[in-house]
């Protein structure tokens, strides 16, 4: 069961990747002491990642011989793999590194692999409200983006309850400098309105705008 799940996390990852080893924040690295190799990844983005570590070698012993799937805060640098180079063998090793193009991480709990912006504090008081709708398909992952990193939000279901987001609607157009797209899902950071969201990454470059 449990290869069962790895592989499928594995094809979830790897259809939904920048591809390997070529990623523009996340890069897996080495650093050798004698005859033990050290695999890390870095992340150098301010959100975190999700990526996948599989190695194939007769030359070294590992301290795992399972894929490594592990979640890469932002800003940081994690070990993934020890191996140690058997005698008599040449030190050769091959990897497959993925990293996951979805990230799912802008927590501020630095017990939660979070992200460090400095005003922790500032950005925790934000009032963050998110306006979804019933047949809207990646609003589900838009709020699991805001729970699993503990950012408190209110949510409104325009099929339900479109007494607010009519509101921000005329608050828009009396705008005339503002061009509003209805458009679902809608996020509102204090007084600044998001409302071109169309995919997860956007949902992610608007929060990282927001709290940046």
């Amino acid at each position: 069961m449990k290869t069962y799940l790895t592989l499928i996390i594995f094809l979830s990852i790897l259809l939904n990747s920048f591809g390997q080893n070529n990623h523009k924040y996340v890069k897996l690295s080495e650093e050798k002491k004698g005859k033990r190799i050290t695999l890390y990844a870095t992340n150098t983005d301010s959100i975190s990642y999700d990526v996948f570590l599989k190695v194939d070698t007769k030359d070294f012993r590992r301290s795992s011989n399972r894929p490594i799937i592990r979640n890469i805060a932002a800003n940081s640098k994690i070990k993934l793999m020890t191996l140690i180079q058997l005698n008599g063998t040449e030190g050769n090793y091959d990897s497959v590194f993925v990293v996951n193009e979805v990230a799912y991480a802008l927590e501020f709990n630095k017990d939660h692999e979070a992200i460090d912006f400095k005003l922790d504090k500032a950005i925790k008081d934000k009032k963050v409200t998110i306006f979804t709708k019933d047949d809207c398909l990646i609003c589900p992952d838009t709020k699991r983006i805001l729970t699993n990193n503990k950012i408190a939000f209110t949510e409104y279901n325009i099929d339900k309850d479109s007494i607010n987001y009519l509101k921000i609607i005329k608050e828009f157009r009396a705008d005339k400098e503002n061009l509003f797209e209805n458009r679902i899902p809608l996020l509102k950071v204090d007084d600044k309105v998001f409302n071109k969201i169309k995919s997860v990454e956007d949902f992610i470059a608007a929060l990282r705008e927001a709290f940046n």
